[in-house]
């Protein structure tokens, strides 16, 4: 895998719903904070990222910890607003001035081929949760997507046939020497 596509997107919305029951096949799970942004990443269309995750209420706000898997939303901020180490509201919600505040900045994204098919027979893509600030290093999100994959976190991402395993070895491959080479003349 290729760990996907990144791209640099400008916030055009921003909405944050709290105690979100989302459907998803038959499973129908509550999220503490499902953030929904509208962004454009430079294409003639909008593209719209979900980002969500629960809080750990029983941690003070000022414990990074108290995120938990809401983590990704934290992310986002400070990606967004070139921001450090951002805190809840006492009752565990996002401060109102974040949702306008970020509208018109801009954040790196990653989009990943799926191993789910349309119906074309081409793949169906996923937009990562996890996203950087703008001017990252290219491959930022790449190598995280990745590892993501290595790690279990990300269980529905196809691998290329032109790009390592997931499962490959980290040993390169074996160097090709060139045979019945001339070497004696410079270039």
């Amino acid at each position: 895998m290729n760990g996907g596509f990144e791209t640099t997107g400008t916030v055009k919305s921003v909405q944050i719903e709290y105690d979100a029951e989302k459907q998803w096949g038959t499973y129908n799970p509550t999220f503490d904070m499902f953030l929904t942004i509208e962004y454009n990443d430079g294409q003639d269309w909008d593209k719209t990222l979900t980002i969500h995750g629960n809080v750990k209420k029983d941690l003070p706000i000022t414990d990074p910890k108290s995120w938990g898997a809401g983590f990704k939303v934290r992310t986002f901020f400070e990606a967004a607003l070139n921001k450090k180490n951002l805190l809840m509201n006492d009752d565990y919600t996002l401060p109102e001035s974040w949702l306008d505040d970020v509208v018109g900045k801009q954040f790196m994204v990653c989009s990943y081929k799926t191993n789910k098919m349309k119906k074309t027979g081409k793949n169906f893509w996923n937009t990562y949760q996890i996203v950087a600030p703008a001017g990252s290093p290219a491959g930022t999100l790449k190598n995280k997507v990745i590892k993501d994959v290595q790690d279990g976190w990300i269980k529905d991402a196809a691998e290329d046939d032109s790009s390592p395993s997931f499962t490959a070895s980290s040993t390169p491959p074996p160097t090709v020497t060139p045979t019945n080479v001339d070497t004696s003349f410079d270039i």
